[in-house]
């Protein structure tokens, strides 16, 4: 008997490391992940610089799939925009007016002259590259720290806690800056 314990634990043992390791038992593994959802929700602070102007206000993105719905106010509300779409169409409300286009980064620069990199957003404030092009990445405490891609350089300065998403997002190319402070995460 005292034989067959070893020879009956080995491959139970074995089994057991390989489904920690790949990751199957996540609620003991040690490691943090990052929720893999195509659908969640942010609302917080937004902070625009542009060749030509400041602002700042709140945001609220919602993003299910390929579709977003972005909703930007300033102060008390005023100065609203909302930005619906997805990658091959959108359409754009500001002053009761609404445009349409075909390619979303475009009306957003036309109609408010925003430089805004609209295409990789969802991946950068959810703290990963864009699978669309090359990025350089670098890491710090098992975290994405910067992704420069598309020559826009993405900080992710401070993450939530429980959702281990960015809270502090800073994105800029020359003279285009955005910085984007989470107050609520919610994913689906």
């Amino acid at each position: 008997m005292r034989v067959l314990l070893p020879q009956l634990l080995t491959p139970l043992l074995i089994t057991l490391l390989t489904v920690l390791l790949s990751g199957q038992i996540t609620g003991c593994s040690p490691l943090t992940r990052k929720p893999n959802s195509d659908s969640w929700t942010l609302s917080g602070k937004i902070g625009i610089t542009t060749p030509k102007e400041s602002a700042a206000g709140f945001i609220r993105w919602q993003q299910q799939l390929d579709n977003f719905d972005i909703y930007v106010s300033g102060p008390l509300g005023q100065g609203s925009t909302r930005i619906q779409g997805n990658p091959q169409q959108a359409t754009l409300t500001q002053g009761g007016k609404t445009s349409e286009s075909l390619n979303p980064q475009q009306l957003v620069y036309q109609q408010l002259g925003w430089f805004f990199p609209l295409q990789n957003l969802p991946f950068w404030l959810q703290g990963k590259q864009a699978p669309f092009s090359t990025a350089h990445t670098t890491s710090k405490d098992g975290r994405l720290s910067e992704i420069k891609q598309d020559r826009w350089t993405v900080e992710l300065l401070r993450y939530h806690n429980y959702h281990n998403l960015p809270e502090r997002i800073k994105i800029r190319q020359g003279d285009w800056k955005f910085l984007i402070v989470v107050k609520n995460w919610s994913v689906d």
